[in-house]
């Protein structure tokens, strides 16, 4: 599951930022996993690249 939102998100179908309003934030127990998943793969919590 971890990996299919880290996907959505990328793909800015999710979110983990709950501020961001403009899409669904990805459901609170798989948040933090998600988020670490998205980090390591040098992304943010709304799925931008971080140079």
């Amino acid at each position: 599951m971890v990996e299919m939102y880290v996907l959505l998100v990328v793909n800015k179908k999710r979110t983990c930022n709950e501020e961001n309003k403009s899409v669904p934030v990805v459901p609170a127990h798989l948040r933090a996993d998600v988020l670490e998943v998205l980090n390591q793969r040098g992304y943010d919590a709304d799925g931008n690249k971080i140079s």
